[in-house]
């Protein structure tokens, strides 16, 4: 197969990629992964990156976040080193919509303004797809800007961002963005409780998203109408409009859709008295969240299905599904998911639950019993949910710490409180801060060694430590002298110990423990209490420890995202953000700006005959030159290949020559041999210099033009040389 076949092959996969990734994500995966092989074949770099996205996408799609960020990033700086606009714009604001996911929307709306940069540039740069607009992506990130302030509930700013983006499309038929804005500008409508425009928007919507061929989206358009049509008490044309949703939905919408629109359907049915068909319809959505083990929804459905049996004074069913209410609103409380039940009014649901023992309690003895069992889970759900959702939220270790012992003292008496975080690696258990008798001390580290430890004991079981009287039980643990030396060395005789491990999942973490120095100080019902106490207290401390991980994850890929890989000086990307900046900074206060273009004289001969590793090597050199020459305010950035650029903010042109003058020297000085340059004997540079004061009247890209005709000019005139636009 030659070379034009091969890249016919790859694009050929590419455009498939695009088609499935909004419908199959498993199946674009494999396609570019494809596409990535073959491209490795030609060392096609822009199908590689092009395939990257791809899979970033497919992944975003997944909740795979961490593996699409690296992904986009790295594919990210080829692109803008490349300078395709469109595709940097569909990078960022890729990037922007992972981060909206993730429910950071202030990293997000700065990759949507970044993307709206790169959309301005599309009209005037390199494109990867012809067809492609640049009012197609600003329609696209204006609807996306929108879709954040919606989650935030600012619903006036989701609206005019909406509004613009919906005027923009209505100029092009809408064909920008196959309908979605006037779909979304629907939705916040609905919002607004402006149902006729809601329905109106709706129906536009249909017919474009249709027309488009952008199936995907039909089902919500028709879900919209529906609940305006209810709204409006049109109850012919919302009942007809359901059944479209729901059939649609069942074809291709995923399980989460098709339980929200079976529910909205059961509240309407409810609406219409319509008793056994919106039982059907609540009993479709419990079906399809208990199949699918849908945590959040099992327990909606079921408190739901709780309520209609009491209605309708079927005891039986109504407390097989409170009961299942619970269960599963309990291991949703226990699991580490962060879906916690935020709206859970827990004190109407304990009066409810014991309304329905009273008339249980009339039948017989044995449904009396269950229900004592149910009022005492509520009574743990609701004190723990109070504590869980308070620490879960939290990722500061000591703010962590506080909380649980003030909580945790509210309902037992305890003298010392501690928590010990595990490192496998180092076979240490770490303590935070300990609490003695309302002071906070720091405790040394335990060795995993110490077989007389009960926090090791604890961390090496996987299991609760339970003594009710040191002074008998030690034995058990420790030995006599271990035991006398803890109780002289503290001052005090502790009676009641209880240690339990943190655990994510089967991973132990580290240990919780509370004594006391009373003897039984503890119930079984106080153990119980913290046990699940503990399960919060895990994922806060996992969370903690995740978010500095993020964090330091964050500032790796804002560098990576911002600098070349070889040389860690910027790369072009931050260079053009940098410059655009500055730019219009400078037209505003009138400050002159100077340009270095800096180019490695017969580059391309010193890599083809001394090989790649000696080329890398002298562009790093030729970077750590520029570095050591320039002061802080100026900004240093490999331009691509063997390409370097120096902005010198409100400096003159004078300025500027001096430095491109003792960068060249320097680079000579270093007496790189270079024996096959037509110019010297070892490596030169050739520098471009510009200088202007930024004005409406001349672009960024003129400016740069500038430089660059400079460079020319100097290359022309024998290479070695500084040479100024004039």
């Amino acid at each position: 197969m030659n070379l034009n076949s091969k890249k016919s092959e790859i694009d050929e996969l590419l455009e498939k990629t695009d088609k499935l990734r909004l419908s199959d994500s498993s199946k674009t995966i494999l396609l570019a992964q494809k596409a990535i092989k073959l491209c490795k074949e030609i060392d096609y770099k822009l199908g590689i990156a092009i395939a990257n996205y791809r899979i970033a996408d497919a992944y975003r799609n997944m909740g795979k976040y961490e593996d699409a960020i690296l992904l986009l990033f790295d594919s990210l700086d080829f692109i803008i080193k490349e300078g395709y606009y469109d595709l940097e714009w569909w990078g960022y604001n890729c990037l922007g919509i992972i981060f909206s996911d993730i429910g950071d929307y202030v990293r997000s709306m700065n990759l949507y303004n970044r993307a709206q940069i790169a959309a301005n540039e599309i009209a005037l740069g390199k494109k990867y797809n012809i067809n492609f607009s640049k009012n197609e992506a600003i329609v696209l990130t204006l609807n996306n800007i929108a879709e954040n302030y919606k989650f935030l509930k600012n619903y006036k700013e989701a609206l005019n961002y909406c509004t613009t983006a919906y005027n923009i499309d209505k100029e092009y038929d809408f064909s920008l963005s196959k309908g979605i804005t006037c779909l979304s500008l629907g939705e916040i409508y609905y919002l607004f409780d402006d149902y006729d425009k809601a329905s109106t928007l709706a129906l536009a919507s249909i017919e474009y998203l249709q027309h488009y061929e952008y199936d995907l989206a039909v089902a919500d358009a028709y879900k919209i109408l529906a609940l305006s049509y209810w709204k409006k008490n049109d109850f012919l044309n919302a009942e007809k409009y359901f059944e479209i949703t729901i059939n649609m939905n069942h074809k291709q919408a995923s399980v989460y859709y098709e339980i929200e629109t079976f529910l909205a359907y059961y509240g309407f049915l409810e609406s219409q008295d319509k008793i056994d068909r919106s039982l059907d319809a609540l009993k479709h959505a419990f079906k399809l969240s208990f199949n699918n083990n849908i945590l959040n929804k099992i327990t909606e459905t079921s408190g739901l299905l709780a309520n209609f049996y009491e209605k309708v004074d079927d005891k039986i069913n109504s407390f097989n599904y409170y009961k299942l209410y619970y269960e599963y609103s309990n291991k949703r409380l226990a699991s580490f998911n962060n879906q916690l039940v935020k709206n859970f009014n827990i004190r109407n649901k304990i009066y409810e639950i014991e309304n329905e023992k009273k008339k249980i309690e009339k039948r017989n003895e044995h449904l009396k019993r269950k229900s004592h069992d149910l009022q005492t889970i509520v009574e743990k759900i609701s004190i723990i949910s109070e504590l869980g959702q308070s620490i879960t939220s939290i990722t500061d270790l000591d703010s962590i710490i506080d909380i649980l012992y003030s909580s945790i003292k509210n309902f037992m008496n305890l003298a010392y409180f501690a928590i010990g975080l595990y490192d496998e690696q180092q076979s240490l258990i770490n303590y935070l801060d300990v609490i003695n008798n309302d002071k906070k001390f720091t405790k040394n580290s335990t060795s995993m060694n110490n077989t007389n430890s009960l926090a090791v004991k604890c961390i090496n079981t996987h299991k609760i430590i339970i003594i009710n009287n040191l002074s008998e039980e030690y034995s058990k643990y420790i030995d006599e002298i271990i035991y006398s030396e803890v109780a002289i060395k503290n001052n005090f005789e502790l009676n009641s110990l209880v240690f339990w491990p943190l655990l994510i999942k089967t991973k132990v973490i580290g240990v919780l423990t509370i004594q006391s120095t009373e003897k039984n100080a503890f119930s079984p019902y106080q153990i119980e209490m913290v046990r699940s106490l503990s399960s919060y207290a895990a994922i806060a401390i996992n969370n903690a420890l995740k978010s500095k991980e993020l964090e330091n994850l964050n500032r790796k890929l804002l560098f990576l995202s911002e600098h070349d890989s070889m040389t860690k000086v910027h790369n072009r990307g931050k260079f053009d953000s940098y410059l655009y900046h500055l730019w219009h900074k400078n037209i505003n206060e009138k400050k002159q700006i100077s340009l270095l273009l800096i180019d490695i004289d017969y580059f391309k001969e010193f890599n083809d005959n001394y090989g790649h590793v000696e080329g890398d090597n002298c562009i790093m050199l030729v970077a750590n030159t520029i570095t050591s020459l320039v002061n802080e305010k100026y900004f240093v950035a490999r331009y691509g290949g063997d390409e370097f650029v120096v902005i010198l903010p409100d400096s003159r042109l004078e300025i500027a020559v001096k430095l491109g003058t003792d960068i060249k020297n320097e680079m000579s000085k270093l007496n790189i041999v270079h024996e096959f340059s037509a110019t010297s004997n070892k490596v030169t540079l050739s520098i471009g210099v510009a200088s202007i004061v930024p004005s409406q009247d001349i672009s960024i890209n003129e400016f740069i033009r500038k430089a660059d005709t400079a460079l020319y000019s100097a290359k022309k005139s024998g290479r070695n040389t500084v040479e100024v636009f004039k």
